[in-house]
């Protein structure tokens, strides 16, 4: 699941109605790096988006105002 759907499912959405891209709030591409980056998934990235907070750990793995969504490391990217 991606970010921008992990958020739109929160807030019982459609991903086209956020109200900012995802680039907006993070470089999609640099946090795909940083996760590849990760090994033994240490990592937990935590930033705001369309009005929540977004934490993704090493595992690809999405949390939304503290709910988990599966991920995996390419649904970072938006579109």
């Amino acid at each position: 699941m991606r970010i921008v759907d992990a958020v739109a499912m929160h807030r019982k959405v459609q991903p086209t109605d956020l109200d900012a891209p995802l680039y907006a709030a993070i470089d999609p591409e640099a946090l795909d790096r940083l996760v590849d980056s990760q090994v033994g998934g240490a990592l937990n990235v935590t930033f705001e988006y369309a009005g929540h907070s977004v934490r993704v750990d090493g595992e690809g793995r999405v949390t939304v105002d503290g709910a988990v969504h599966d991920s995996t490391l390419e649904s970072t990217r938006e579109g």
